[in-house]
């Protein structure tokens, strides 16, 4: 007697966003013992926990890359193989391979005199760790410019543009003194956490990774009002207060390690990102924008990821120049 074969079923979307979250934290260098343990943990508390994380192990011995390269969209694309056109998967997602180191350019970021002056910057491509007088760090992404000033009486960041991780640690000297951080759109304040804060065009993004953060936009109405974000919180900003909340994945801040996550990401979002990181210009073409994609990239070598898109989507990269390039139907 002959079967028909069944198809495996779908893993939940909510499955596969915590196993490339476990994955992408365990490959970072920073996962404690205790973390290693955890993700175990998880695996053992449902079959569709183990299942998800077998499939990404073995698409990353298949690959046979380091760090394994990881896709949402791609990994349902294996698991529906037989049911679907390799045309039709890859444009669900895509995976990208590399691991060669990059080179930053020593070029000032926007934010004008100020971020110039700053006391520290990173150029395009640059990420940069910076250790503070009270011990708290500093991890400034590409672009950034900032100036720090801690000493017996403040703790006070200005952040003129780009983005910065900041572990603060809790004043010993005086413990109730404030980590403050200013920006164009208001002001962060904490005695001690984790968090990201990113300085975008008109706007502010935090993103609450350990302990509680206070953000109060310069012109509200009220002054006196703070919003108050928990670990896991975002919330992206004006100087009026306004601007979306949310929480963040376990991904916040997989650039530190050279890493951007991308989870059903429109493409143009996607090159929107990669071009803070390479000098010049990098854009999409309107006509294929709206491909999504999920993935784990890395971000020092962004020709080569170029060329991996080139590979697996419809699209070609048209270079008018080195340093112009568009990213159109193929």
């Amino acid at each position: 007697m002959t079967g028909t074969r069944r198809a495996p079923e779908e893993l939940p979307p909510a499955v596969v966003e915590a196993a490339v979250a476990w994955m992408v934290k365990l490959q970072s260098g920073w996962a404690t013992p205790q973390e290693h343990q955890a993700c175990d943990h998880w695996q053992r508390e449902r079959p569709e926990h183990a299942r998800a994380w077998a499939d990404l192990q073995a698409f990353s011995q298949r690959v046979k890359t380091l760090p394994p390269a990881l896709a949402r969209g791609t990994l349902a694309a294996a698991r529906q193989s037989e049911r679907a056109p390799r045309r039709r998967a890859v444009l669900k997602g895509v995976v990208l391979l590399a691991g060669t180191a990059g080179i930053g350019f020593a070029a000032a970021p926007d934010g004008g005199w100020p971020a110039l002056m700053a006391s520290h910057r990173t150029g395009i491509g640059e990420r940069r760790r910076v250790v503070l007088a009270d011990g708290s760090v500093l991890q400034l992404n590409t672009a950034t410019a900032l100036d720090a000033r801690v000493d017996a009486h403040r703790r006070c960041v200005d952040l003129f543009s780009g983005e910065v991780l900041i572990e603060c640690v809790r004043d010993r000297a005086t413990p109730s003194t404030p980590f403050v951080v200013r920006t164009a759109q208001g002001r962060l304040q904490t005695a001690a956490g984790r968090f990201i804060v990113r300085q975008l065009d008109g706007r502010t993004s935090v993103q609450a990774l350990e302990g509680w953060i206070d953000a109060q936009p310069s012109r509200e109405a009220t002054t006196a009002t703070r919003h108050r974000l928990g670990p896991g919180q975002q919330w992206s900003f004006d100087a009026l207060g306004a601007g979306p909340a949310g929480t963040i994945d376990g991904s916040a801040g997989a650039w530190v390690n050279g890493l951007l996550v991308a989870r059903d990401m429109p493409l143009a979002e996607l090159v929107a990102e990669l071009a803070r990181y390479r000098k010049g210009w990098l854009r999409c073409d309107p006509a294929v924008a709206r491909l999504r994609i999920s993935g784990v990239f890395p971000l020092d070598n962004l020709d080569r990821v170029v060329a991996a898109l080139q590979r697996t989507l419809p699209v070609r990269a048209r270079a008018i120049t080195a340093w112009w390039v568009t990213l159109e139907p193929r």
